[in-house]
Parts: structure tokens; C-alpha cells; sequence
């Protein structure tokens, strides 16, 4: 295999841990529909969606249209706004998790 193949393949291990991270979410939104589980796959889905924007489409827009500095740094820079806001929603559905999980382990224990 040549280089550029080698790199298409590590390109796709990065893309693996979100991948899996969202297809999670999804099989816990199918069992139970609430508020943290939708908070947490809006939150992998918009990680899967800008790692592929990373790894795909951003190289390909600076290399092919030759774009300015300053445009790409105010890509980078929506890209890692958008990227920290669906940071906060899964972070924010993942401690609603816990605390259903706990406060439901609290309740079992006191009836027995």
C-alpha cells in the first residue's frame, strides 16, 4: 500500500471512538427516550459530525481552494465553538445519568 492509503486508515481510527460513542447513544435513546439520553446523542452526534470535518473536510478545503489564513482560523475557531456546545449537552446529559442512576439505586436500597 502506498502512503496515502496508510493515512486514509489512521484517518478512520480517529473517527472510531466517536462513531462508537454516538452508536451508544442511539441503543440508549431506543430504550428510553428522556432527557439526558437526548442530550447525550445530540452531544456525540455534533462530536461525529465535526471529527469528520476535521479529519475530511477541512484538509481538503485548505489544500483545493487555497484559502487564506484568516478564513481557515475563523473556520477552526465556528468549528470549536460548535464543538464545545455539543461538549456541554453531552456532558450535561451524562450527569443527569448519573444522578437518575444514583437517586434510583437510593430508592431500591431503601425498600429492602
Amino acid at each position: 500500500m502506498n502512503g496515502s492509503m496508510w493515512q486514509f486508515l489512521f484517518t478512520l481510527v480517529s473517527i472510531i471512538s466517536p462513531l462508537l460513542v454516538f452508536i451508544a447513544c442511539c441503543l440508549y435513546i431506543n430504550k428510553i427516550v428522556r432527557a439526558d439520553s437526548v442530550l447525550m446523542c445530540i452531544g456525540s452526534g455534533i462530536t461525529l459530525l465535526l471529527s469528520v470535518m476535521y479529519q475530511f473536510v477541512m484538509p481538503y478545503l485548505i489544500q483545493d481552494r487555497a484559502m487564506p489564513v484568516g478564513e481557515v482560523s475563523f473556520y477552526y475557531s465556528v468549528l470549536g465553538m460548535i464543538s464545545f456546545s455539543g461538549g456541554v449537552c453531552f456532558a450535561i446529559g451524562l450527569f443527569m445519568l448519573i444522578n437518575n442512576m444514583v437517586n434510583a439505586n437510593k430508592l431500591l436500597n431503601g425498600k429492602f
